[in-house]
């Protein structure tokens, strides 16, 4: 039996050794969840995405069943001098209006509205008040109770190109022989939030990409053509689907890289990662590679080429990767 004075000058207490083993314990297991939950959260943001798909689908047949077509996505608008105008925005108008009061069934799915006033670049939408005389009155600003919301604003996601991208990046943006977008156009955006509104600093998506389907087209490039080809054949309106559509904001690049690195599916520059692309005929082939339907062994057809495509940038904010999601596949 120990004496009182033993118990008494006993040490209790960790070692140095059991301490550092508890610890190493813990940065382990540390190590093993912070993967999980990401990617824990990258699937349900997703699932969020897919979501959001389904309510813009959803919305798209509601306004295919009341003009009795999908909204077009064509980069130009009708205008006698074109401008840029392309399949992002024509998405975000039919479905919530150029100033997010409704589709107006007047509009032709011009940058500019459909009234014969001009209105000054950059001006939030409605760009007039007053119309001019002709076929497209009344002027877009007005006719407010014959507008349509087929997708509601809290599911539309909706932001401006201008606090998406710099100044620098929207003015420089166009095809040959034509200016930039109008920086106070709106696109539907993601669920991501990849970049940083450049007006408030809030986190926000990047924009879906629309592209329709021409159903007066039959063909699709073949795996083997190369993108010369595929650029010629496309420059003759041969395909089902344009790359051109969207093109324009994808050339736009990364907005929140400053060193100039642009998209995968760009028309030239290098990637993020440091992957060079090999000029203007560089695009074509990727993307029209992404769209080809797997179940056709001939590979001369497109996914839904009935109808059109959506697209996300993904977790990673870049088009053309791994981690895009589509309105198509898994």
């Amino acid at each position: 039996m120990k004496r009182i004075s033993d118990n008494q000058h006993s040490k209790c207490g960790f070692t140095i050794i059991e301490l550092l083993t508890v610890m190493s314990i813990i940065i382990i297991l540390i190590g093993l969840l912070v993967p999980s939950l990401n990617r824990v959260r990258r699937y349900s943001t997703d699932v969020k995405q897919r979501a959001q798909f389904h309510s813009i689908a959803v919305a798209l047949d509601m306004f295919n069943s009341e003009f009795d077509g999908y909204p077009n996505s064509d980069p130009m608008d009708d205008q006698a001098t074109p401008q840029n105008y392309c399949g992002a925005m024509k998405l975000a108008e039919a479905l919530v209006g150029q100033d997010l009061k409704g589709f107006n069934p007047l509009s032709r799915f011009r940058r500019t509205g459909f009234g014969t006033a001009t209105p000054t670049l950059g001006m939030p939408y409605p760009p007039y008040n007053t119309c001019g005389g002709g076929v497209d009155i009344p002027c877009y600003s007005e006719n407010i109770k014959s507008r349509k919301m087929y997708l509601q604003l809290e599911n539309a996601n909706t932001c401006l190109i201008k606090d998406i991208y710099s100044a620098a990046a929207i003015s420089t943006a166009g095809l040959t022989n034509h200016s930039g977008f109008d920086p106070c156009t709106y696109v539907l955006c993601d669920s991501y939030n990849r970049a940083t509104n450049k007006t408030t600093g809030k986190k926000i998506g990047m924009p879906i990409l629309y592209y329709k389907a021409d159903s007066t087209k039959s063909q699709h490039p073949l795996p083997a053509d190369s993108p010369a080809v595929m650029q010629a054949a496309n420059a003759a309106g041969m395909y089902i689907y344009n790359f051109l559509d969207n093109q324009d904001i994808i050339d736009m690049g990364i907005p929140w890289n400053t060193a100039g690195f642009v998209h995968p599916l760009a028309s030239g520059g290098a990637t993020s990662a440091g992957v060079v692309i090999a000029g203007a005929i560089g695009c074509p082939k990727k993307f029209y590679d992404i769209t080809r339907d797997p179940k056709v062994n001939t590979g001369d057809r497109p996914v839904r080429a009935d109808s059109y495509i959506l697209m996300s940038a993904g977790f990673d904010g870049e088009y053309g990767t791994k981690d895009d999601i589509y309105n198509f596949g898994d």
